[in-house]
């Protein structure tokens, strides 16, 4: 069946040679120009049709690319013939204009002219078949390397991130290891979390949520009083890719709540502002510095959101008078 597209080619081409045919005519013949026009459109598309449809049955045939140049020669050959005849029968139909196709003049006229453009038209729609083929390629190709780049992320965001998480649990082991048990129980629904997370390109918001629940609760065991957090979300049923909250936060603890003597709070929130969704993670604490800024978690998660949102996601880390805040802004153009 032929593709809209195509079908849509063939007709201009038909159209082309229609024009062309029509110029080249006689101006003195006793037809006139418009009917001149009308016998050409009926030649030009019987023809043009009967080419591109014995081409297309060619091509179902597997042949060497030596002996497919020579039979389609063959294939426009014959079809010119079979369009030209096809033609001259529609126009005796509908205009009652007898023409004798196989007489000598005629018929080498229409040979030649059928031969030309058919061949031209065969070349051209090679050329496009290439180009379209090429550029799905590359779309394809694109794409495995869009799907690799962000599997390689994250597979090195979640050792990245439950290797700080052991390091918290090991500083307790022997000091508390009541405290130091709790928190293990805490790590394995994260381990569950994790191991999802690594094989999925998208999770529901809320799970993510969950997950930095469990992990604040750690930290919590880890850090008792010198560590508040709060958790608000107002969207529901919005998904995003695994671990970006989990990276905002685990970068708060890290680099503002922990090196502090007298601790701090963490306030997370996920808003809904016009088309936008906004994730935010503000923390007291050590203000930001250059190291928090450059460790790989965050330039992990900026390439995260580059390739996974094709440039309708901001992130933006600053310090303010009383700490550091985080933002995520995804534009989702109204849905989510």
């Amino acid at each position: 069946m032929i593709s809209p597209r195509r079908l849509g080619i063939l007709l201009l081409i038909n159209l082309i040679i229609c024009f062309i045919l029509t110029i080249l005519t006689d101006s003195t013949n006793q037809i006139g120009r418009f009917k001149m026009f009308q016998l050409n459109w009926i030649f030009s598309n019987s023809i043009g049709f009967s080419i591109y449809f014995f081409l297309h049955m060619l091509d179902l045939v597997k042949l060497r690319s030596w002996l497919k140049i020579v039979c389609a020669f063959l294939t426009i050959l014959l079809a010119s013939i079979w369009g030209g005849f096809l033609g001259t029968k529609i126009i005796s139909l509908f205009f009652e204009i007898h023409i004798k196709f196989f007489k000598s003049a005629n018929f080498f006229y229409f040979l030649t002219v059928s031969l030309v453009f058919g061949a031209s038209a065969y070349v051209l729609f090679i050329l496009l078949g290439r180009i379209q083929s090429r550029k799905l390629q590359w779309l394809e190709e694109k794409h495995a390397r869009t799907e690799a780049e962000l599997t390689s992320l994250r597979t090195r965001i979640n050792p990245h991130f439950l290797f700080n998480t052991l390091n918290s649990i090991s500083g307790l082991i022997h000091a508390e290891p009541n405290k130091a048990d709790d928190m293990l129980q805490q790590l394995s629904e994260l381990l569950r979390y994790n191991l999802r997370a690594a094989d999925i390109p998208e999770i529901g918001l809320e799970q993510e949520i969950q997950a930095v629940r469990e992990y604040l609760e750690i930290e919590k065991i880890r850090l008792g009083e010198r560590l508040e957090f709060s958790i608000s979300n107002s969207v529901n049923n919005f998904k995003l890719p695994p671990l970006l909250l989990l990276t905002l936060v685990e970068n708060a603890i890290k680099h503002g709540i922990s090196p502090s003597v007298e601790g701090g709070k963490v306030e997370m929130k996920v808003e809904e502002n016009s088309q936008n969704i906004e994730l935010t993670v503000f923390n007291t604490g050590n203000p930001l510095s250059r190291k928090s800024q450059q460790g790989f978690g965050l330039k992990a998660l900026i390439q995260l959101l580059e390739i996974h949102y094709q440039g309708k996601a901001n992130f933006d880390l600053t310090s303010i008078e009383t700490g550091t805040l985080a933002k995520i802004v995804i534009n989702t153009g109204g849905g989510k």
